[in-house]
């Protein structure tokens, strides 16, 4: 190769086209019947003197079974270390090429040239010779030879001569289509002897729609990405708004939670800076659980919380519950009193889901769900002044006689975990924030994580929590339609200021009471996205009304600090995000301006969910491509994601939260299980409902456990119903008195007038 490499230094062949001084036997590429092996598209090589061609090494007769070796391995050293791409030829110069009016055709030449299979063939030489061109013939052979020189089919000859310049593909198939294996030695030829290049589609039509649609989709998610930026940078001061003077219930569903975390969360709420008498804390404790690591069932821990005296015990009342056949009964206690602490007395109104007499495994537990239903229920059939289940005539009364308020007068429900903490002002902030405007129907707050340091997979999801509060719900707060209220921390509006009844409306009540979970789809948003299932009804049935989020307004709550209640968790959400994100893409009306509708960017999400462990694979790949000196990747894309990440860090910057620089890095190391190991685990797990680890119960862990399926049938008309107003005037007629007697004696005059049992009168 050094006499090679000197002759091309000498002759000045750097960047110019090479073919002719590489030997090439045509009958090795044209291996036809009777084809003469001397027989060459090119002049005697110049680089080889004439005793290289005594050598059998460079050319074979057809006959024999032997192949030009030196040929073979020196095209595939030079494919496999030297080659960069194949030459794209433009149809446009194909076609002036074969007009003779190409620009730099001097000599007017019409070139027989077509394209087959979007490649480009070259027959000019081989048509202007009749044959071939030069015959190498090597001393001491003859130059007459009976073999054939003309070695290609006429046909085809044909179809480039009456069809030069244009694609032939169609007329090359439908020749050969009865002779596949006369095909195929053709195009072998074809392809080893006269192939040009590709055919360059870089100006085509199809390139050019595909090129915008995706400047276009380019433009659009950094759009989205800058709006988003803009949104959370929504700097403002944190004064102390008014105090409100509106009646707010605080609604607590509880479940496995420890004395601590119940103890935090109930004080928290007492504490908030806000008319006691406002308020009212609505705790249900769903079923005689005991959690993991009490030593008590948790309805027991919270009354113990509120200081009621264990010797106190109410009746146990019907209502008509979440659940298949005899499930849709079930049975609870009611208890209320007031509640001091740190100088704040604050009533309270506590319902223990205490089963049936027949139930044995997790008496009275019917899931959140159930918890949340039965205070819309409630409500709803306040605002109609509908009929009402044992249970919530006990609960009418309780509010109205024994804490004193009518229940009507309750306008706004903040919803909050058992394991969260609410900062003091920020139910005031909630408040000033419907008051500000009567269109917001539902309203988040930022949630923080109170355990942040605690462990590697805590520190992991601070920023995540952080941006995903302050960049995607500050954005789809601009349009009114934050997508998810998280469960934990939220607050809705029970009806409109003209009385229209929002949250507490039949058409939410009846598709969030679905009973019939029989369904995939049903099952991931009914089982495990309730809460982000409940916002989607409220954007459905009020299109016209707002979902808001207010950074002002806090809560602190303990994130998942071990890897199986992590992937437990996000396994949910993962799934109930695709399932919600699929209705709510549907959705006839959603709030927007132009491309930046919200059924547009609500579209993006569920595509970047679906897709995110293909995310981290072409995140690799273009590491891999940037880090390979000869990749000619563009950079556009490390730009891209430099300037989402980028914004990003301003963001915090600007909002002065140093601290989210060190929590980004943490984040940004802990992608590969946020976007691919945690997608894929959760996809897999598609089918499965349970709640995993994230809650366990005494008795349950290490076991496996065998439930039938309840195929009694229920008839909820066996459980009486009355309205309060009927209800109040028997009460009074019995007891002789007027309605001011006290709440002890009221409420066991209640269960003497109405037991709560099927079939009671």
């Amino acid at each position: 190769m050094n006499i090679a490499n000197k002759y091309i230094v000498d002759h000045n062949y750097l960047g110019r086209d090479q073919s002719d001084i590489f030997p090439l036997q045509l009958s090795f590429v044209c291996p036809f019947k009777n084809m003469d092996p001397r027989l060459s598209m090119q002049p005697k090589p110049v680089l080889y003197s004439e005793a290289y061609f005594h050598d059998q090494r460079w050319w074979r007769h057809p006959t024999d079974k032997g192949f030009n070796y030196y040929q073979y391995r020196l095209m595939r050293i030079m494919r496999e270390q030297y080659a960069k791409g194949h030459i794209a030829i433009d149809p446009k110069l194909i076609r002036d090429q074969a007009a003779g009016n190409a620009k730099g055709q001097k000599d007017g030449k019409n070139l027989m040239r077509c394209i087959i299979n979007e490649e480009v063939f070259d027959l000019t030489d081989y048509i202007a010779a009749n044959g071939a061109p030069y015959v190498v013939v090597p001393d001491g052979m003859s130059n007459s030879s009976s073999f054939n020189r003309q070695f290609l089919d006429s046909n085809v000859i044909t179809m480039f001569e009456e069809n030069k310049g244009k694609d032939i593909t169609d007329k090359w198939n439908a020749y050969f289509s009865r002779d596949l294996n006369m095909r195929n030695l053709h195009y072998q030829c074809l392809r080893g002897a006269f192939y040009v290049g590709k055919v360059d589609f870089r100006k085509s039509a199809r390139c050019y729609a595909a090129n915008y649609l995706l400047l276009a989709g380019s433009i659009a998610l950094v759009s989205v990405i800058f709006f988003k930026f803009i949104a959370a940078l929504q700097l403002g001061s944190r004064r102390e708004p008014e105090p409100g003077d509106k009646f707010v219930l605080m609604n607590v569903p509880c479940y496995t939670e420890g004395e601590e975390s119940l103890k935090n969360t109930i004080d928290s709420m007492a504490k908030t800076k806000y008319d006691d008498k406002r308020k009212l804390l609505f705790i249900v404790c769903d079923g005689m659980i005991m959690g993991s690591g009490n030593d008590r069932p948790t309805p027991r821990i919270v009354l113990d919380i509120l200081g009621v005296d264990r010797d106190q015990d109410t009746e146990a009342l019907s209502y008509i519950a979440l659940g298949e056949g005899s499930k849709q009964h079930n049975m609870a206690k009611v208890y209320s009193g007031l509640y001091e602490t740190s100088g704040h007395v604050v009533p309270y109104l506590v319902i223990v889901k205490c089963g049936t007499p027949q139930e044995r495994t997790r008496p009275g537990n019917r899931g959140k769900r159930d918890s949340q239903i039965m205070l819309m229920h409630f409500f709803n059939k306040v605002h109609f002044d509908l009929p009402m289940t044992p249970l919530e005539l006990e609960v009418y009364h309780q509010i109205k006689n024994v804490i004193g308020v009518t229940p009507s007068l309750y306008e706004y429900v903040l919803m909050i975990d058992a394991d969260t903490v609410v900062l003091p002002d920020s139910l005031n902030r909630m408040i000033r924030t419907m008051l500000h405007d009567v269109k917001v129907m539902g309203l988040c707050g930022e949630t923080r994580l109170a355990n942040a340091k605690s462990s590697w997979i805590t520190m992991m999801q601070v920023y995540e929590y952080f941006i995903s509060h302050h960049l995607t719900k500050a954005f789809e707060s601009l349009f009114g339609s934050v997508t998810c209220l998280p469960g934990c921390f939220c607050m809705y509006r029970m009806r409109s200021v003209d009385g229209r009844p929002l949250l507490i409306s039949k058409e939410v009540i009846n598709d969030y009471s679905e009973n019939v979970v029989d369904t995939l789809h049903k099952k991931n948003l009914l089982h495990l996205g309730e809460d982000r299932y409940l916002t989607t009804l409220m954007l459905k049935h009020f299109p016209y009304f707002k979902n808001k989020f207010n950074a002002e307004a806090q809560c602190l709550t303990n994130a998942p600090d071990s890897w199986s209640v992590l992937m437990s968790q996000r396994r949910r959400w993962i799934n109930s995000t695709v399932h919600n994100l699929f209705e709510l893409v549907f959705l006839p009306q959603m709030c927007g301006f132009c491309c930046f509708s919200m059924r547009f960017v609500v579209f993006i999400d569920l595509i970047s969910t679906v897709i995110m462990p293909a995310t981290l694979v072409y995140l690799a790949y273009l590491v891999y491509q940037l880090t390979n000196p000869d990749s000619t990747t563009s950079y556009i894309s490390l730009y891209l994601l430099a300037a989402i990440y980028g914004m990003q860090a301003l963001i915090f910057i600007l909002k002065r939260q140093w601290q989210h620089i060190g929590w980004m890095i943490v984040y940004l190391i802990a992608i590969p299980f946020f976007t691919f190991i945690l997608p894929v685990y959760s996809f897999w797990h598609f089918d499965d409902f349970s709640w995993g680890n994230t809650r366990v119960v005494v008795g349950e862990s290490g076991r496996k456990h065998v439930y039938t399926v309840d195929n009694e049938k229920f008839d909820t008309s066996t459980i009486p119903q009355r309205k309060w107003s009927d209800y109040e005037q028997e009460l009074m007629w019995e007891a002789g008195t007027h309605s001011q007697q006290g709440g002890s004696d009221m409420g066991s005059r209640l269960g003497h007038v109405m037991s709560g049992r099927p079939g009671s009168a």
